[in-house]
């Protein structure tokens, strides 16, 4: 059973939807808000699977609010209920997973809810939508390099007739589920280049891409409208979506949720796309590497209170391999080393440190580090720093 909430400033449509909703079977829990702000601040506090929002609302309308929604929950699916069909892209922008127009009926929300299970891998009528629709057997791959996959079963990535056409087809996974415009595209991909002939260039690409699609029977998720092009990936798998959606939600990395946790941080084989060397990818490395190491703080507090400080250690390594200059982690790991009674790992990494910010950066350690190591070394660990 799905979770959801509806709001919409006028209470008989609230009514109208809710008792569709529940006549389909696959809602649970279906609770109302007249007031989109009750709204938001309802969702800190309570999970959800959808939110069916109206668009057209007093003092926070609704792709406002739906931006707010995706700051909190990136997992939550958005519907746009609406009597205005102005919005569309301005909906989609914000990920949106459908766009229905009122006076709801009962047969457009049940493609909607059609469309819902077939994200989430449920079964409408019996049909298990994981198991039958062909898009679950792509699987893109954006850590270290881009890839597409067809099949797992035979994993033999996609081959492209020229580098553009598979830098386009990265660039429509990297903005996944949005409309991108004609001029952006050729503006990030084809930079410096002929206008004229980058217009035919991106028009070939886009026929390529559009044949593989096809080949699967997936050409209906390239689209175009309002000179906007929009890859859907929502049947598809994207390593960066799951990491993504994973990190950023409200889910707690503790000892139920490490092995999860665990597996995520696999996923991350190396930084977005850092062998492609795109340029318009560079700011979406950096969000994604802070991501990581930020998960590996999690993880490594998670197993400390765990009492296990090897695996503990192995995270802030990993952390340290996308960023060795970290000093707070850096500290954190001279303390584990010590933890464990491991004097030599302590003493050789503190080396290596100083010596990679004096070759590196020209600088010596945080004072805090120095005492830190002092500290460790004459086995006062808890001693407070006298500076």
């Amino acid at each position: 059973m799905l979770r959801a909430i509806l709001v919409d400033d006028e209470k008989p449509a609230l009514d109208l939807l809710e008792k569709l909703l529940s006549a389909t079977g696959h809602f649970g829990n279906v609770g109302m808000f007249t007031k989109p702000d009750e709204a938001v601040e309802w969702l800190k506090k309570e999970t959800v699977d959808i939110v069916f929002l109206d668009i057209e609302m007093p003092v926070m309308n609704g792709i406002e609010t739906a931006e707010h929604i995706m700051a909190i929950d990136p997992g939550i699916d958005i519907v746009f209920v609406t009597a205005y069909n102005q919005y569309a892209i301005d909906a989609f922008e914000v990920n949106a997973v459908d766009y229905v127009l009122k006076p709801t009926t009962a047969g457009r929300l049940g493609k909607t809810i059609e469309r819902i299970l077939l994200r989430r891998g449920a079964s409408v009528g019996g049909r298990e939508y994981a198991s039958t629709v062909p898009t679950g057997k792509s699987r893109f791959h954006c850590f270290s390099r881009f890839e597409w996959i067809c099949d797992p079963e035979s994993p033999v990535t996609v081959k492209w007739r020229t580098s553009k056409e598979r830098e386009l087809m990265a660039y429509l996974v990297h903005h996944r589920n949005a409309f991108v415009t004609k001029e952006k595209i050729l503006e990030d991909v084809w930079a410096g280049s002929n206008p004229e002939q980058a217009v035919v260039f991106l028009h070939t690409c886009i026929y390529g891409i559009r044949k593989k699609l096809g080949s699967i029977g997936c050409k209906h998720l390239l689209e175009f409208r309002n000179n906007s092009y929009r890859l859907e990936v929502s049947g598809l798998w994207c390593d960066a979506e799951e990491f993504e959606r994973a990190v950023s939600g409200r889910k707690a990395v503790s000892p139920v949720s490490i092995d999860d946790f665990n597996r995520i941080a696999g996923l991350y084989t190396g930084n977005y796309m850092e062998e492609d060397g795109f340029v318009w990818v560079h700011e979406a490395q950096e969000k994604f590497k802070d991501a990581y190491i930020g998960l590996m703080k999690r993880m490594t507090e998670c197993y400390l209170s765990m009492k296990e400080p090897r695996a503990a250690a192995d995270c802030l390594r990993r952390a340290l391999e996308k960023n060795p200059f970290l000093d707070d982690i850096n500290e954190i790991l001279l303390k584990v080393y010590a933890d464990m009674g491991d004097r030599l790992s302590m003493v050789r990494h503190y080396k290596q440190f100083t010596k990679l910010l004096q070759e590196e950066l020209g600088i010596a350690p945080l004072k805090s580090t120095v005492q830190l190591y002092t500290r460790l070394c004459s086995g006062n660990v808890d001693e407070e720093s006298k500076a």
